[in-house]
């Protein structure tokens, strides 16, 4: 991987607790590994989903794989599951349009997509997980059109709006895991 293509990626595991905890690790290293061999997202997600399929398992994990083309202004984009990222840009935010697929864990044999998305000069692009929109109780685009508004409307450096999404977002009632990344470009 050389310094203008930058791979992002953010998952969610089913269950919680050390069990859930030690998971993640696994297949956080089993990323880091395929990575080295081919950054493509959907040969990453292939891979561990083979590599989780291959032994009993009592889980499943959305990943979301993106590879970012900071000149090109491009992400390529692959989803094992896991919610689309928002593009935030000249004071409007859209979710990146693209097939989701099965989790990890879930189908044998997968096969991920990918797709290409431009991305506009200045853009933000965020990730998450499911634990920064969902409540209960509620319709889970009710928790997506509260993010999208929240990221919207001014322009902020990327700690800055990560740490106003968080602090907006989440609560000490809140008890869902939380994560977001993301990628501003400055031209």
């Amino acid at each position: 991987m050389d310094r203008r293509r930058v791979l992002l990626v953010i998952g969610h595991l089913s269950g919680h607790g050390l069990p859930a905890a030690t998971t993640m690790g696994l297949l956080r290293h089993g990323v880091l590994a395929y990575v080295g061999v081919d950054p493509l997202p959907s040969i990453v997600l292939t891979k561990l989903a083979h590599f989780v399929t291959t032994s009993p398992r009592d889980y499943f994990a959305t990943v979301l794989c993106a590879l970012a083309d900071v000149d090109a202004h491009r992400l390529t984009l692959a989803s094992a599951g896991h919610m689309a990222p928002l593009v935030v840009h000249d004071g409007e935010a859209e979710f990146a349009d693209f097939r989701i697929q099965p989790p990890i864990g879930v189908d044998p044999s997968p096969r991920y997509e990918e797709a290409t998305v431009a991305v506009p000069a200045k853009a933000t692009v965020l990730a998450f997980t499911d634990g920064l929109v969902e409540r209960r109780g509620e319709v889970i685009d009710t928790g997506l059109a509260r993010l999208k508004r929240l990221a919207t409307g001014r322009r902020f450096a990327l700690d800055d709006l990560l740490a106003s999404l968080a602090h907006d977002l989440t609560s000490e009632d809140h008890q869902d895991d939380t994560a977001m990344v993301g990628i501003q470009w400055q031209s």
